[in-house]
């Protein structure tokens, strides 16, 4: 099992510039009666610190989570409570990356929260100790795919694990309880061995492209990692269709996923504007529009029938700003375009959602949500909750922010299912809110704005567990409060019955010298 400095050592050996922050989630153990202090913590102190990281995602800049252990329901189909916090810390922006756990390879599914659909679930190889890929075959223990359905209408989320790393007979820093060699160095197998190199790696794309999202980074994941195994379905969409229940999308690559975050930045290219379809179509047949790019040499565009574009199609190489859609079946689908040139991509465009009635009278919207208040005053650095009524036959709910009380900045801030949305980290400045629903092939109008007035202030009030903001288990250190340009980002979570288990989080060094405790 073992974590603690080990799981330090990996992100660090991956992510150097990284810095961690410690949470504590188990109880410290004491020297010489480590079988009485194997206790698991329970997955209400797990949601806890979870919560934590969320509340404080702003203040330091929280990018990844990364958790090697498990609690909770065994076989989960990622609805369990935790799993669901999971699926929170991800909407809220976070990168969740778990340990699939160590019951291979006659496993049954997953325990939380690596069941959690929002999460990035690592399984473990073994690479006989030489740098030759070629000779690298997953490791026994790795607990295998895929996870116990939800029922829901994703065929893909029970698509677990999502990649594969180096998890058998891994060196590492040594714990404090363990017999240290001079060095200080030990060597462990384990899931929770390759969930951290995993974070690392993230946290060397975000530090390319601050920009990703969640779903951007596992699907980063997904497309570059080296396939093994005999697919699952070789019928499916690319990247679904090399997924195998033993290694996933494949083995992680950490040079071709920090190149696509690269190409992803679009700094060179503007985001082109993707135009709305006038009314609904009835019989499948209409065509795309969007502005030119200078500089685009062709674009991608973008199918989906999910608004969070889980799973897409992608039409290649377009040359032209326009592309003829037929033969589209009945139901909602969403669309985005993104420029290609001089080996850089843009982002995507805004998202423009087409309902195909295949004859007749459309169906109705979907009923508007409503939020709970319509103005709101906040101090600096205080985090507030955006909510909102719950829309009947609504699977999916789409939260924009804007600086422009028109929206004609917008982007989206959140999609998924759940109606409230916490938000952190604003500066002083006016800002403007608006949420519809999605569902059953329809969606609702967007709500009437709320309107969040954020001025200066005292700092956000104190953390859950002390009067100091410190994480907890901490020292009672606090950040600095000089400003500088955050640079890379991650967070784990680690488990040991060597040492006190922690939540550890991995944010972003500040330049010019300031730097926050570790």
């Amino acid at each position: 099992m073992g974590n603690g400095n080990s799981s330090d050592g990996r992100i660090m050996g991956v992510a150097p510039e990284a810095t961690l922050i410690d949470v504590k989630v188990y109880r410290a153990l004491e020297a010489g009666r480590l079988a009485e202090n194997i206790v698991m913590p329970a997955p209400d102190r797990l949601i806890e610190a979870l919560q934590w990281i969320v509340d404080h995602k702003g203040k330091f800049n929280i990018r990844v989570v990364s958790i090697s252990l498990s609690v909770g329901v065994p076989n989960s189909n990622g609805t369990d409570r935790l799993s669901q916090v999971v699926n929170e810390v991800v909407g809220a922006g976070i990168v969740v990356v778990v340990a699939s756990g160590n019951e291979g390879p006659d496993n049954r599914g997953f325990n939380p929260p690596a069941a959690a659909d929002g999460a990035i679930v690592v399984g473990a190889v073994d690479d006989k100790g030489t740098v030759l890929r070629e000779d690298d075959t997953i490791a026994d223990f790795s607990s295998r795919g895929p996870r116990a359905s939800d029922g829901d209408a994703d065929p893909f989320d029970e698509f677990k694990p999502d990649c594969v790393a180096p998890g058998v007979e891994i060196t590492s820093l040594a714990n404090s309880f363990s017999s240290l060699p001079a060095a200080g160095y030990s060597t462990a197998s384990g899931t929770s061995f390759a969930a951290p190199m995993v974070a690392g790696i993230v946290a060397l794309m975000i530090e390319a492209n601050p920009s990703l999202t969640p779903q951007q980074v596992k699907e980063i994941l997904h497309m570059t990692a080296e396939p093994r195994g005999t697919p699952y379905d070789p019928d499916l969409p690319y990247p679904h269709n090399k997924w195998n229940p033993e290694y996933g999308y494949g083995i992680v690559d950490a040079y071709e996923a920090v190149r696509m975050a690269l190409a992803l930045r679009g700094d060179s290219l503007p985001a082109p504007h993707l135009n709305e379809i006038p009314s609904p179509d009835d019989d499948g047949n209409f065509t795309l529009t969007w502005s030119s790019v200078p500089g685009a040499e062709s674009y991608v565009l973008l199918e989906s029938d999910d608004p969070t574009f889980s799973h897409y199609t992608a039409h290649d190489h377009l040359t032209e700003t326009f592309y003829p859609v037929v033969g589209l079946s009945p139901g909602n689908y969403y669309f985005g375009v993104v420029a290609r040139g001089g080996g850089t991509f843009s982002n995507m465009s805004n998202t423009v959602s087409v309902v195909v009635t295949g004859g007749g009278e459309p169906p109705p919207p979907l009923p508007t949500p409503r939020f709970e208040a319509r103005e709101l005053s906040v101090e600096e650095g205080e985090n507030y909750t955006v909510s909102w009524s719950p829309v009947e036959g609504a699977s999916t709910y789409i939260l924009q922010e804007a600086t422009a009380s028109d929206f004609s900045d917008s982007k989206d801030l959140y999609r998924g299912g759940k109606t409230t949305y916490h938000i952190t980290g604003r500066a002083p400045g006016d800002y403007f809110y608006r949420v519809k629903a999605v569902g059953e092939g329809r969606e609702s109008p967007w709500s009437a704005p709320l309107t969040v007035h954020v001025h200066k202030g005292n700092e956000s009030t104190p953390g859950p567990w002390n009067q100091t903001e410190q994480p907890p288990g901490g020292g009672g250190k606090t950040s600095p409060e000089e400003k500088g340009e955050l640079k890379a980002a991650a967070v784990v979570i680690a488990a040991s019955v060597m040492v006190a288990i922690t939540l550890l989080f991995v944010y972003l060094k500040r330049r010019g010298g300031a730097t926050l405790p570790a």
